[in-house]
């Protein structure tokens, strides 16, 4: 069995949600991380003895979008195809030596960065 858990730290001054998309760009939940909080999603898989779970695996549904949205400035930053959240490699402390492992944590820290990349929502 392997376990990885996804940190989530929000270091802005900003609360933001995360929704996350699939395909056919229907909501499938929404994670709301309040300024200078964490939030982690764990998942498990009777998979491979080792390896990395891509980011927001949950069961059938592929999540294909992520959308950061800033609430204190109504500014959002997309995420599709791999980038950002969706690539476990985007991740702040990855390494390669991880796919060998069956127990991972990996941290993203939503800070500065994400925050002056956004845009307004629409």
């Amino acid at each position: 069995m392997i376990t990885t858990e996804y940190l989530y730290k929000n270091s802005t001054a900003s609360k933001v949600n995360m929704a996350l998309y699939d395909e056919n760009s229907i909501l499938i939940k929404t994670i709301a991380i309040n300024p200078q909080q964490t939030e982690m999603e764990t998942f498990t898989s009777d998979g491979p003895e080792n390896g990395i779970i891509r980011p927001f695996s949950n069961n059938s549904t592929v999540v294909a979008k992520v959308i950061l949205k800033f609430e204190s400035t109504n500014k959002c930053i997309t995420y599709i195809n791999n980038q950002g959240l969706l690539d476990y490699k985007n991740y702040d402390n990855y390494d390669d030596s991880m796919v060998d492992k069956n127990e991972n944590t990996l941290y993203f820290d939503i800070g500065s960065e994400e925050e002056n990349s956004s845009v307004n929502c629409n």
